[in-house]
């Protein structure tokens, strides 16, 4: 039997948005905001799943996938994130770094966690702020 591998970095999160899937959808489909928001990063759509979402791979600081999904919610939706990624290793976009269950290590993937979390909040309350924006919504 084989164990399932799983990514080194793995998050999720749900943040309700007082607006339309499709304005949301619109947003998220904008590939320039998608170097705005993850520079680092070689993303290629593997499934568009038209005002529900996208998926994509990961490529450069990380190697894996991503997704946002948009769900409805009355009388709003929920954006729901995922991200389950590696680190690449030194002086690659595509090959997967080592992890060594290491105390430097544990200290590095907590670090690079938080900025995760921290720079998907900043991105998703940005989209919040500008949807519910055009409502009147403050």
């Amino acid at each position: 039997m084989t164990e399932a591998i799983s990514a080194s970095i793995d998050i999720t999160d749900d943040t309700f948005i007082l607006t339309s899937s499709s304005l949301v959808a619109e947003v998220v489909r904008d590939r320039d905001r998608w170097r705005i928001w993850w520079p680092d990063r070689v993303l290629t759509v593997y499934s568009d799943r038209g005002d529900r979402g996208l998926r994509w791979t990961v490529a450069g600081d990380f190697v894996g996938s991503t997704e946002i999904w948009i769900e409805e919610s009355a009388p709003g939706v929920i954006v729901h994130y995922y991200l389950r990624v590696d680190a690449t290793r030194e002086g690659s976009s595509l090959l997967k770094g080592s992890i060594t269950g290491s105390p430097r290590s544990n200290r590095y993937l907590q670090k690079v966690r938080h900025r995760e979390v921290t720079t998907w909040k900043r991105i998703v309350w940005q989209i919040k702020d500008e949807l519910e924006g055009l409502r009147g919504i403050t």
